[in-house]
């Protein structure tokens, strides 16, 4: 069956902050070329690792943001290493890589070098900062772009230090930006036979993940602020809640879904609302279990006065509810009644998932390179008449030096020179 993007080149050169832009490409099809220093790629020293597998080929991040693609090595600071390079780039229809403006312009690898070398070349370039302004030769990692966009300052309490966001999310978000400006550009290529340069900078990819704070900026005129205790009282239905087996999370004090008047019914279904189907409690649910209510207590705790008892008492309930009861049933029967309550899932319970398992989403791929088979997670959309496919794993360091460069016609004899000379492994 015929991929997406079954056809197209793309030379991925790029760093760890666009490693899954080039995994998402090539799980469309595309023919992802992973170009790495002799030494390899920074992400095959980062762990956590493959027990039983020696490094560089054991990193499971690297593993996982570059299967299905090729790999081969090249020293980019010498004469042939570029001209290698260039070579490969003519053959290409996208080239991505993360150098800064300095970077390219030592290296001559800048948009005008590119498009030199093919003059329909995409160049998709995702860096920190982006390739113009004060600080586009500035050095960045994950953490400075969680922290420079503003999503930092949102993460933890309001009595520490803003912290860093789980998971590389700064690289992922530069990355998904990267693979669809790329798309977008391919596109136009089509149509037109035009290529461009499409910019991500990791800073702007980030800045417009604030959550509700842009909203609650416009609606309240108020700033968000991390994770703003409640200062004295609890907001009962709303925050992190102890299972017989595990947490859930629920936000169910407004009127959103079925709103708190929903979670006590539920609860007096299963005979666990003690005494809040009793006077003075529904009427107080009633008329002040609601968003306006919370909010101008978060706004104006003062106000809370005679109503801290109150809300302590149906906070209480509430978890001695949720104590009672696995996380998975409060999170069906919640949904069912809807209920805003999220499951807090474990690893064990994504691979055990039976919705997971009943989409045949995760994929084992066998990986000779290092001996193993790994149970990779499955695509991350479901084309009918082109779909995603994991084929092959990370490629190994050079593992296809010979096999590429050969295509483009260099002989047994150079090859074998080249790696002598480091400027291939």
């Amino acid at each position: 069956m015929a991929m997406a993007l079954e056809g197209v080149r793309i030379i991925d050169a790029s760093g760890p902050i666009g490693h899954y832009a080039g995994r998402l490409l090539a799980d469309l099809g595309a023919d992802v070329i992973k170009v790495e220093p002799p030494e390899g790629d920074p992400a095959r020293q980062w762990a956590p690792f493959l027990p039983e597998v020696d490094a560089p080929e054991s990193a499971l991040q690297f593993l996982l943001l570059n299967a299905n693609k090729r790999g081969v090595t090249l020293d980019l600071d010498t004469p042939r290493g570029r001209e290698l390079y260039l070579e490969l780039v003519k053959t290409a229809d996208v080239v991505m890589d993360s150098l800064s403006p300095d970077e390219a312009a030592r290296l001559k690898l800048t948009t005008d070098d590119l498009t030199a070398a093919k003059a329909d070349i995409i160049h998709t370039s995702v860096t920190g900062w982006g390739l113009t302004g004060p600080r586009a030769n500035w050095a960045y990692s994950d953490i400075v772009g969680c922290a420079m966009s503003g999503a930092m300052t949102l993460a933890g309490t309001s009595e520490g230090p803003p912290e860093q966001l789980p998971d590389m999310q700064g690289y992922h978000c530069a990355s998904i930006d990267a693979a669809a400006g790329t798309m977008g550009a391919l596109v136009y290529h089509q149509s037109t036979g035009v290529g461009q340069r499409v910019e991500v900078s990791m800073q702007e990819a980030l800045s417009i993940a604030q959550e509700t704070a842009m909203m609650q900026a416009d609606i309240l005129g108020t700033n968000r602020e991390r994770g703003v205790p409640m200062r004295g009282f609890t907001i009962p239905g709303t925050g992190l809640y102890d299972t017989a087996d595990g947490h859930v999370y629920m936000m169910a004090s407004g009127i959103a879904g079925a709103g708190f008047v929903g979670l006590v019914s539920f609860m007096d279904e299963t005979g666990d609302a003690q005494d809040l189907t009793e006077e003075p409690y529904p009427t107080f649910i009633r008329e002040k279990m609601n968003t306006n209510f919370i909010m101008s207590l978060m706004s104006d705790p003062e106000q809370a006065g005679a109503a801290l008892e109150v809300l302590q008492h149906l906070d209480e309930v509430v978890r001695a509810f949720c104590a009672k009861h696995p996380k998975l049933y409060l999170y069906e029967e919640g949904q069912q009644r809807r209920i805003l309550v999220g499951m807090v899932n474990t690893p064990q319970d994504i691979l055990a998932s039976p919705q997971l398992e009943a989409r045949d989403w995760f994929v084992n791929l066998d990986d000779p390179g290092r001996g193993v088979t790994l149970r990779y997670p499955g695509p991350q959309w479901q084309l009918q008449g082109t779909p995603a496919e994991l084929r092959r794993a990370a490629p190994l360091l050079g593992e296809h030096n010979n096999e590429i460069f050969s295509e483009l016609g260099v002989d047994a004899g150079e090859l074998a020179e080249l790696a002598a000379g480091g400027v291939r492994s």
